[in-house]
């Protein structure tokens, strides 16, 4: 069963409570959303330094990203 979907990332269902389960979708939705609003402001910042901290910042929300999917997808293998 799918518990949430959206910009290519899929979790499914696994032996969370409901509690949990809307935590971690809130969780991916806010990182969704900060993914969202770098990039878009990224394309008008002009200050190299600026446009530097908020590539990085991007990069670590993805990362974080990725690594709640495969922490998630991990537990529903194990099971």
């Amino acid at each position: 069963e799918i518990l949430f979907k959206s910009g290519g990332v899929t979790l499914a269902q696994t032996s969370l409570n409901p509690h949990e389960a809307i935590e971690v979708k809130e969780l991916v939705i806010q990182e969704m959303l900060g993914i969202k609003q770098l990039s878009s402001n990224m394309q008008i910042v002009q200050d190299a330094e600026l446009k530097s901290f908020m590539q990085e910042a991007l990069t670590t929300k993805q990362n974080s990203l990725k690594e709640l999917h495969t922490t998630l997808e991990a537990q529903l293998q194990s099971q």
